[in-house]
């Protein structure tokens, strides 16, 4: 379904209005908002769904030029046209310099579908053309920062002419002045002395043939330092074997080549030792493994070295591996127990060791391990620990089912305040999506998704008194203030479904002490039940208020809907007992308990013609 355009009339003539409203919707789907004044049409600015202006030149009290002045002030994406009568064509073209997008004559209105529909394309490239621009500028900025984090720059060299391009990490990396123009032979003066001929031969090489290079070498500082750079360069994307254009990047490895360094030393070390020790990257990558890894896992150094090593070894934790390595970014090693595979297919238990390693810059860049076999100990602690295990399943087996009714308590009555956030939720959706949108309605449903999300709280902690037969907290509660908020939260799910929502209430009913949350809980049960009874088709649900003879306080909750069909009516109060295929059969059970922990009855009955009625006492806090 296309979206309609909106359309936005500044026209003081109804007639007018109404044949350029007409001549549009033959062509365009469109909604067209018509204002008269100035104080209407800057008001009609504000609204961010405008997709086109239409304006007559000449108004009693407010122009054309003005209205496009605050156009172009306010919305100056939005493409507006002229259409008027008295417009001149000097007139017309000043406006168009000033940034109208066309002029159409209302002798001439078969001009104005053409227009409008060239103004919106023009718009739309307009668009397109800034978000292009917009991906264009991120890209580069993205692109610098890569650079500078992972420091790597790039460079072009074109070949013949001998102009090359460096990014601002070459700059940074050569340590050069970016107001300075690189040459080879700026390459040359920054390269080691003793690497500057291998240097010469590949750019020698690289010009000749005109073909990709990857090389390694050093820098020497001004300050007397060493750096280590890759170089690889690439012929330009499109360019045949005759391209003159190289381009490339120049990578900073001075820090992989001392970790390098830095591995090598500790394999000397590592193998002085009798246990398993193994040296991986960041990657997970094992680039030492000493003998005593050998012995315990079967592969050489030869065969580890270069692979995975959760791969080559399989292995199991005892936890995830992002929470393993999160401890040890965190505290710089982690300890536990590994169940590991070795060579010949066996499983070792392996009491693990890892230790963070850091570069000169405190960059983690790998991780040494020590394991130790403890194959045979973990065995013999398994053994003890079944007896037990087999224990703890039985004590674990009670409880559950000791505590199947208070989940399922706890499962209906979170359902109701959820119901009550979902309903308040789509109330505000709807306010929102109104032109223009009803933000006072929708900020009142918030406030009830609020107070919903509060009850929910509120279930959960009261329930556990409710069935330790605890006593709840108690509160002067005005009876009818209590149903006039389940009344307005259910109204709407009720009108959906064609059921009107009646309340008789008793102005005089005095206050009664009770749980706030556990009356909301019972009212919003019984009304949903009566809904829910009524689905099959239009009704009413009434909810009245009373006092009885003897001074109690009495709420009567009837449907017309589809009635008990014979059932005994006590049964409908049971734990578990449902005849809804989704109900939990708890709602009516939880509903009466409450009930009678504030002193009062719950109970049902059958209505006379269709339907059924729902009634519960409470005690009167008043005279």
């Amino acid at each position: 379904m296309t979206t309609p355009l909106h359309i936005l009339l500044l026209e003081d003539d109804a007639s007018d209005a109404e044949l350029i409203q007409e001549l549009l919707a033959e062509h365009i789907a469109c909604e067209v908002a018509r204002v008269q004044t100035r104080a209407e049409f800057v008001a009609a600015l504000k609204d961010t769904g405008v997709d086109l202006i239409l304006a007559d030149y000449k108004l009693p009290s407010f122009d054309g030029l003005s209205a496009l002045h605050l156009a172009r002030t306010e919305r100056s994406d939005v493409p507006f046209i002229f259409v008027s009568g008295t417009v001149g064509e000097d007139v017309a073209i000043e406006a168009l310099k000033i940034g109208a997008t066309d002029y159409v004559l209302k002798q001439r209105l078969s001009r104005l579908v053409p227009s409008v529909q060239r103004a919106l394309r023009e718009s739309r490239e307009r668009a397109e053309r800034r978000k292009v621009a917009e991906a264009l500028r991120r890209s580069e900025m993205y692109l610098a920062e890569a650079q500078r984090l992972s420091h790597t720059g790039s460079f072009g060299w074109n070949v013949t002419s001998g102009e090359i391009y460096w990014s601002e990490e070459t700059y940074q990396i050569f340590e050069y002045e970016p107001t300075r123009k690189p040459t080879v032979q700026t390459v040359i003066d920054r390269t080691h002395p003793d690497d500057r001929m291998h240097v010469r031969q590949v750019i020698e090489l690289a010009a000749i043939e005109r073909g990709d290079f990857d090389t390694e070498h050093r820098l020497m500082m001004p300050n007397g330092s060493v750096k280590h750079v890759q170089v690889v360069a690439r012929r330009a994307p499109g360019e045949g074997a005759e391209s003159a254009l190289l381009i490339g990047a120049v990578i900073d490895i001075t820090e992989r080549k001392r970790a390098e360094e830095t591995r090598r030393e500790q394999a000397d070390l590592i193998n002085l030792t009798h246990d398993a020790i193994f040296i991986r990257d960041m990657n997970g990558v094992v680039r030492n493994w000493n003998r005593g890894a050998e012995a315990l896992y079967g592969w050489t150094a030869e065969e580890a070295e270069g692979k995975i090593a959760l791969e080559l070894l399989k292995t199991v934790f005892p936890i995830s591996l992002e929470r393993v390595m999160a401890e040890l970014l965190d505290r710089g090693r982690w300890e536990g127990e590994l169940v590991r595979t070795r060579k010949d297919g066996a499983q070792v238990v392996v009491a693990s060791r890892w230790s963070l390693q850091r570069d000169a810059r405190g960059v983690p860049i790998g991780a040494l391990e020590t394991n130790n076999d403890i194959s045979e100990r973990r065995r013999s602690e398994e053994q003890r620990l079944r007896l037990y295990e087999l224990e703890r399943d039985l004590v674990r087996i009670s409880r559950v089912s000791m505590m199947g009714e208070l989940a399922a308590s706890l499962a209906h009555e979170i359902r109701q305040p959820i119901t009550g956030v979902a309903l308040n939720a789509e109330t505000c959706l709807r306010w929102i999506r109104r032109e223009p949108p009803g933000l006072e309605q929708a900020g009142k449903a918030v406030s009830r998704i609020i107070d919903d999300a509060k009850r929910a709280a509120s279930i959960v902690d009261r329930n556990h008194s409710l069935f330790s037969r605890g006593t709840p907290r108690r509160e002067p509660i005005d009876l009818n203030d209590v149903i006039r908020e389940m009344v307005v939260m259910l109204r709407d799910a009720a009108s959906r479904q064609g059921i009107l929502i009646r309340s008789d209430l008793d102005p005089a009913l005095p206050a009664t002490m009770a749980d706030r949350v556990q009356l909301q809980q019972v009212l919003m049960n019984l009304m949903l039940n009566g809904i829910e009874a009524m689905q099959a088709g239009s009704g009413e649900l009434s909810v009245a208020s009373q006092r009885t003879e003897d001074g109690q306080l009495l709420v009567l909750v009837s449907d017309s809907g589809i009635g008990f069909l014979g059932e005994n009516l006590e049964h409908i109060f049971e734990a578990f007992y449902t005849t809804k295929p989704q109900g939990t059969g708890m709602g009516l059970s939880i509903s009466r308990r409450i009930i009678e922990s504030h002193g009062g009855r719950l109970w049902a009955s059958a209505n006379a013609g269709r339907g059924a009625t729902f009634q519960f006492t409470l005690p009167s806090d008043g005279p």
